[in-house]
């Protein structure tokens, strides 16, 4: 699935989500990379402008230090008289244990769970929030790093349901919190300290430097030199550059290094002789900040290393830091709205994507999906290229294969599975085979050693399923995965997607990627033959069927490698695939070689998995209507999976210039209830937010679209108001159709469309499809008969034909499906 899957620069950062399968358009998925027929994602305005914004920030804020250096070179802090408070462990803590909640209803300025964090390309960092707790933790590559915790007075990621009001007006606004530092972050009382960035709607930006607002620390030297305290009437202490109290009145808010500055001046006596004397004298540059048109709020912090001035340079190690502000309290003219009243509890379940919220705090990530009336499964693509640490290492960023998760991503995931937990959600952790960073050695390749890839920039690469370092990883990936699923009180459940062997359809002859080191190796090894050698996925194998059979064996071998560590440690653990269903079934689109590669039908089929996921959007972007329709039976079909253990996702919307795809989306999530499937997912939450997406009225018959050998009765059942119904594939309207109150009689071919009502006004139109009595045929372009189907004794029984380039039958695909014929369904 995902929604999961596309590379987001959400702010600052490339991200690889999940690519979609498709051919010459511009669409990609919030969720992953699902085909070679697909197409880079391009960046939003939006984001684009975002990343702007960001780089924009970080030079400013470099030249800002810069700045502060030059006028204060020798600026040494006064040690503080209890040196032992001021030995605050720079050792990161493993865990928080913190107690999570707070009891405020009211949405107001500075409220900790709507912080964001963005940071630059090459480093990671989280927020998250426990109560009046907020921690910044995070890894540090490069000297240019800078990650921002902000607070957005215009609330750009709520869905509009959900949004605060935009009030730029600070006026009487007080926030107070304690700070802890750890780990490499320069201490609060150093030149390039953490500031505090505020940036103005007009374009204008001022760096407030928040140690002259830590209340308890020693009094400085120009306090002492003008006889002054600030702020005013507090009480010097022992506060230290690594931990302190901090209190900001906005009425009384300053960008500069400190309101007096120590001044030489010459005086020369009544005997002509001259004195040099010293004298603390207002600083010009310390300015009075205007707090009533604010834009944005940034805590900024960066390395002890950070130094934009030269040649970006790369840190050593991936460094970690933490900012740990405890008692964070808002007062004054705060307030901003009541906290909205969660809806009710629907059928649709959510998906998900790290790679589009990192930024968020899970806190309002899970009291979102609670307000807008989501429950039950929520399935969370991890992503491609923020949950693992690296390194530079050899003129490359590379993956840190020891240990699966960097600090930040431990850190909000951690706290986003217990929120899920203490609101009853169950989590799937869905993973896929692509990833920015992996070594080299790890990827699927052509013939001509190209890498497979799905055209990103940063580039994610497809990774092996037979090189043994991407198995030990993926088995410590998964196990960490589940180990935080299980300390946080939820069964352990891993989805595996993009299981497949990339081929590059965007190149000529659409060459498949099987030839990397590993797999031929082991080819070599298990046969004692070299790999054929195919540049084209569309040339004939005839004679080379056991190589892509074992090639397909490799890819379900894979699949159970990983399903086997994870019950050998977690016998209450599921685990499953999710299968793009075009990728194998779309012979308009796909290679028959690479449909053999990459449907291992015998570890797949029923039970040798817990449950099977399958997803089919690109029949929904393109309004391939009919193709969706047999992709929604297949599981059943191929792999005898019951109803009750299939998990649909339906589509995704890529940009607004697309909103059309929303009623296909519905149209696909109203099949998948009446297949009777177990979950029905909406993808993705970056998409339901954008766009404003809440579930429509749906509409439950007792038997779904399909062939059928005898007439029967279909009942309609719907939330809605009205349904108003059409048989002869008109579109129905208040003036055109039918107002359901009895069963409808279907005897014939009919094509129905059901309009549902809501207060007066027809909000969505399904369709559905009946035969019955009749064999259904399919033809190709060349008049060869692909398909044929037709019901007898309760069950549907659909034949496939393939053929080879001379038109020769090569197979001959036999499937049947329970039709329940005369049940309720």
């Amino acid at each position: 699935m995902k929604s999961k899957k596309i590379y987001r620069f959400l702010i600052c950062c490339f991200l690889v989500s999940s690519i979609c399968f498709i051919s010459q358009e511009t669409y990609a998925d919030d969720n992953k990379t699902y085909s070679s027929i697909k197409t880079p994602y391009s960046l939003s305005e939006n984001e684009t402008l975002q990343k702007v914004n960001m780089d924009k920030i970080n030079e400013s804020y470099a030249r800002q230090l810069e700045s502060w250096n030059r006028q204060f070179p020798e600026y040494k802090p006064r040690p503080s008289k209890n040196s032992s408070k001021s030995k605050s462990s720079q050792l990161i803590p493993n865990k928080q244990n913190l107690s999570i909640g707070n009891t405020n209803k009211d949405i107001y300025k500075l409220m900790p769970k709507y912080l964001t964090n963005n940071f630059s390309f090459d480093m990671m960092a989280a927020t998250v929030t426990n109560g009046n707790t907020v921690i910044t933790r995070g890894n540090f590559r490069t000297t240019y790093d800078l990650s921002g915790m902000s607070w957005e007075t215009e609330d750009l990621y709520s869905h509009k349901d959900l949004k605060y009001p935009t009030d730029p007006d600070f006026t009487n606004v007080n926030l107070s919190y304690s700070y802890y530092i750890y780990g490499d972050i320069p201490e609060m009382d150093s030149n390039s300290a953490p500031a505090l960035t505020i940036e103005t709607n007009t374009g204008d930006i001022f760096y407030v430097r928040l140690w002259n607002y830590v209340v308890d620390r020693p009094k400085d030297d120009w306090e002492d030199g003008s006889n002054s305290l600030f702020p005013l009437r507090r009480t010097s202490g022992n506060a230290t550059g690594q931990q302190g109290a901090i209190t900001i009145d906005f009425n009384n808010l300053y960008a500069g290094w400190q309101p007096y500055i120590k001044e030489s001046k010459v005086i020369t006596k009544p005997d002509g002789t001259k004195t040099y004397v010293e004298e603390w004298v207002k600083n010009p540059e310390w300015v009075k900040i205007p707090v009533t048109n604010i834009k944005r709020l940034m805590w900024a912090f960066v390395s002890k290393d950070y130094n934009t001035n030269l040649v970006k340079d790369y840190l050593p190690n991936s460094q970690k830091f933490m900012i740990k502000m405890t008692n964070w309290t808002v007062t004054g003219d705060s307030f901003l709205r009541s906290d909205p009243v969660a809806k009710s509890k629907h059928q649709v379940r959510l998906t998900d994507d790290y790679d589009d919220i990192y930024n968020l705090t899970p806190e309002r990530v899970i009291s979102d999906y609670v307000k807008l009336g989501y429950s039950g499964s929520v399935n969370m693509y991890v992503g491609a290229s923020h949950f693992y640490d690296k390194r530079y290492s050899n003129g490359e960023m590379r993956l840190i294969s020891d240990y699966p998760f960097n600090a930040a991503f431990e850190e909000w995931y951690q706290n986003y599975v217990q929120r899920l937990k203490e609101n009853n959600f169950s989590l799937i952790n869905s993973i896929s085979m692509e990833n920015v960073d992996a070594p080299n050695e790890w990827w699927q390749r052509a013939w001509d050693n190209t890498p497979a890839t799905s055209g990103w920039t940063p580039t994610p690469h497809f990774l092996s399923f037979t090189n043994s370092e991407v198995q030990s990883f993926y088995k410590k990936y998964i196990l960490g995965l589940a180990q935080i699923s299980k300390e946080n009180g939820l069964e352990p459940a891993i989805q595996l997607g993009e299981p497949w062997w990339w081929f590059m359809e965007n190149k000529e002859g659409k060459p498949p990627t099987f030839y990397d080191k590993a797999t031929k190796e082991l080819y070599k090894k298990e046969t004692g033959k070299d790999l054929y050698v195919f540049k084209s996925s569309t040339e004939s194998f005839r004679g080379h069927e056991e190589m892509l059979n074992w090639l397909r064996d490799k890819n379900g071998e894979f699949t159970w490698l990983l399903r086997d560590a994870l019950k050998e440690k977690y016998a209450d653990a599921k685990f499953t695939v999710l299968f793009f269903t075009p990728s194998v079934i779309d012979k308009d689109r796909v290679p028959r070689m690479m449909s053999i590669v990459n449907f291992p039908k015998k570890h797949w089929r029923y039970p040798n998995l817990d449950f099977f996921m399958l997803e089919d959007y690109d029949y929904l972007i393109y309004d391939q209507m009919q193709k969706h329709s047999k992709s929604m039976i297949f599981v059943q079909s191929q792999l005898n999976y019951p109803p009750e253990l299939i998990h649909y996702f339906a589509g995704f919307v890529l940009d607004q210039d697309h909103l059309g795809i929303w009623n296909n989306i519905n149209q696909a999530l109203n099949d998948g209830f009446n297949q009777k499937f177990n979950e029905v997912y909406i993808w993705a939450y970056a998409q339901i937010k954008r766009d404003g997406w809440a579930p429509p009225d749906f509409v439950h018959v007792n038997k779904p679209s399909g062939v059928y050998e005898k007439p029967f009765y279909l009942t309609l059942n719907s939330s809605a108001d009205k349904m108003i119904y059409t048989l002869d594939g008109s579109t129905p309207t208040k003036a055109n159709g039918k107002e359901y109150n009895n069963p409808i009689s279907i005897n014939k071919s009919t094509t129905l469309k059901v309009g549902v009502l809501k207060n007066g006004v027809i909000t969505q139109i399904y369709d559905f499809f009946y035969d019955v009595g009749i064999k259904k045929f399919e033809y190709n372009t060349f008049n060869q008969l692909l398909s044929e189907q037709f019901a007898k004794n309760g069950k549907l029984y659909l034949t496939e034909y393939n053929y080879d380039e001379l038109g020769n039958t090569t197979s001959i695909d036999r499937m049947v499906i329970d039709n329940n014929e005369g049940e309720n369904r």
